[in-house]
């Protein structure tokens, strides 16, 4: 009878077997019905009907951050993610929505709310400042309210009409700057070497391995860049504001002693300093901008407005430049650190954007493109597989224009060297044509703990390794090949923009400028933005009429219906980033160093201030 009871009985293994068996059907189970929620839920949003109501307002509230080209999120990176995904806004969007709205006789004036935009670089806010006053002379209205401004926000905001803020609201202007870590005594610390090897003089990308500060031909190459960027926002916001320079700027050195005699009422200094022009709560500011559009309803709760991206889904311009012209300009973005391959936020993978470049090159309706660019740099052969492919499309008689964005320098620059013509924003980030090449090295590290490697090699650098170190002869090798990068990158430089070698090397070795001195330099031809290149790249291919179409990476549906599941809530659009997720970041960003010959052309002052950096 026992043996029987035995034999029947499952074992204690069996039963966690079971249990898991069970457990993996019910997640299995739950994840396809949350994706089966997702898909019916978007189908049934898809299906509804959006109308822009009569003498309406157009809302502008973007959440999260602007950027050239929203990337969809990988889902299972986001499971152990450090922090919240900042939500994406694409610039194009909101340009389009608000140039739509300025000939668009059921939209009486533009609302902004700016409260949950997190970020906007220089360039952005000043392109989206731009519409919105083609939109006031076409004679309409702006109005902005906030609870609070920051710096981005605020810039944006000073191009309005009317400007509220909430009676406990506060307009911060900090100012621009690069803060980031450096871990040469760290490193020390452990033993670790660090072999560099570098040409321009101002190429400070590695200085956070060899220093413990910043250099002083760093420091000055920043300060140089920041204050020209400053200037032109504090430039936007005297005269949006009808006021003086000197007074924003005393506002921003000195907004302690304001708040001495406000008693530290941070809404009434702002007041003072007419930065704003009312104190508001959000229900006085609806009565306020009803005056002029109405409520829906009866409750008057609810403003006579519609949001953007209702807006765009009503007038049909969601996705514009799907046209049906013969011919196309069409417009390709790197947007990131360049990188051999891979996806996410914040790179550009070589292999993908060369396809894109060869779908245009081979669509016999796309007649010129522009590639925008908003990247720091990244790898050298990366950014110049991506150049060949663009030069090979001019080969093919069709225009390549460069259209700069927030950054365009090191290899970002690199890649638009040979283009017909460079097209860049007032204060976008540019230049830094420079080259490194770093190596970590552990073998102190190992012999520290009493670990040691010896043998034998037919060559000189045969025993080279992380566990080895750096032999001079292969130090000798790096050396050459970093010198060879860069009189590459100084060579494509002056064939593509028709100057001289010795021209080039002077505004070169690593220096950055913003867009308003490149052009000085030669190193652009134009200021301006994305339309501006546009209309420059359809004119270089003699085109009258022309759709502008967005070349893009196929989209999964199973990678948006997970993207859809794990999108950024509304109250992630605002990240605060604490010391363990900065450097996380910071260490995940070295892993995007995957350059096979550990050659790169990165400019350090744009990636500190670039979006993708505050969160990965």
């Amino acid at each position: 009878m026992s043996d029987h009871s035995s034999t029947n009985t499952p074992s204690f293994f069996g039963r966690i077997g079971a249990g898991i068996t069970r457990l993996r059907n019910f997640v299995v189970n739950t994840i396809f019905l949350l994706l089966l929620i997702a898909l019916t839920v978007g189908l049934l949003a898809n299906c509804q009907s959006v109308t822009v109501p009569q003498n309406s307002a157009l809302l502008i509230n973007p959440k999260g951050v602007i950027v050239e080209a929203a990337t969809l999120p990988d889902p299972f990176t986001e499971l152990f993610s450090t922090g919240p995904r900042m939500a994406q806004v694409e610039l194009a969007a909101l340009l389009s929505a608000i140039e739509g709205a300025a000939t668009d006789a059921d939209i009486r004036m533009i609302i902004l709310d700016l409260d949950e935009l997190a970020w906007a670089a220089p360039a952005h806010a000043q392109r989206i400042g731009q519409a919105l006053q083609k939109f006031r002379d076409a004679g309409k209205k702006v109005v902005s309210y906030g609870h609070f401004y920051s710096q981005a926000q605020y810039h944006i905001a000073s191009f309005a009409d009317a400007l509220y803020m909430h009676p406990m609201g506060q307009v911060v202007l900090e100012g621009f700057g690069g803060f980031g870590f450096y871990f040469s005594e760290l490193l020390q610390n452990f033993d670790v070497n660090v072999h560099v090897y570098r040409v321009g003089e101002y190429k400070s990308a590695v200085e956070p391995l060899l220093r413990n500060d910043m250099s002083e031909d760093a420091r000055m190459a920043d300060e140089a860049l920041y204050q020209n960027i400053w200037q032109h926002l504090v430039g936007d916001i005297a005269t949006n504001r009808l006021i003086e320079t000197a007074d924003v700027q005393a506002y921003a050195s000195d907004l302690g002693g304001k708040l001495a005699t406000t008693q530290g009422d941070m809404a009434r200094a702002a007041l003072e300093a007419h930065l704003i022009d009312e104190l508001l709560t959000s229900d006085q500011a609806n009565v306020r901008v009803a005056e002029e559009v109405g409520f829906r309803d009866n409750s008057r709760v609810e403003l006579n407005a519609i949001d953007f991206e209702s807006y765009l889904s009503a007038r049909g311009l969601s996705d514009p430049g799907l046209g049906l012209a013969n011919a196309k300009v069409a417009v390709i973005v790197t947007q990131g650190m360049i990188v051999s391959s891979g996806r996410g936020d914040g790179i550009v993978a070589a292999d993908a954007t060369i396809d894109l470049i060869r779908q245009a090159r081979q669509d016999a309706s796309v007649k010129a493109v522009v590639v925008r660019v908003d990247s720091p740099g990244g790898s050298q052969l990366a950014s110049e597989l991506i150049r060949q492919e663009l030069e090979l499309l001019q080969i093919a008689g069709k225009p390549v224009v460069a259209s700069f964005g927030a950054s365009a320098a090191s290899g970002g620059y690199w890649i638009a060297a040979t283009a017909d013509q460079i097209i860049a924003e007032p204060t976008t980030i540019t230049g830094s044509i420079g080259i490194f090449s770093f190596l970590t090295t552990f073998e102190d590290t190992l012999s520290r703990y009493g670990v040691y490697t010896d043998g034998v090699g037919t060559t000189a650098i045969s025993g080279d390794s992380v566990f080895t170190g750096v032999s001079d002869a292969m130090a000798k090798i790096l050396q050459a090949r970093v010198e060879n990068g860069y009189e590459q990158f100084i060579n494509l430089v002056a064939r593509g923009r028709g100057m001289t070698p010795e021209a080039v090397n002077a505004v070169a070795e690593g220096r950055v400028w913003t867009g308003e001195v490149a052009k000085e330099l030669g190193l652009i031809d134009e200021l301006g933005g994305l339309q501006t290149a546009v209309d420059a790249a359809a004119s270089l291919a003699g085109l009258d009429t022309w759709d502008t179409v967005r070349l893009r990476r196929p989209i999964d549906p199973r990678e948006a219906l997970l993207a859809e599941l794990f999108a950024p809530e509304t109250q992630s659009s605002r990240v605060s980033v604490n010391l363990p997720q900065q450097l996380a970041n910071t260490f995940k960003q070295l892993q995007n160093f995957d350059d096979p010959n550990h050659v790169y052309a990165l400019c350090e002052s744009c990636w500190r201030m670039a979006p993708w950096v505050l969160r990965q």
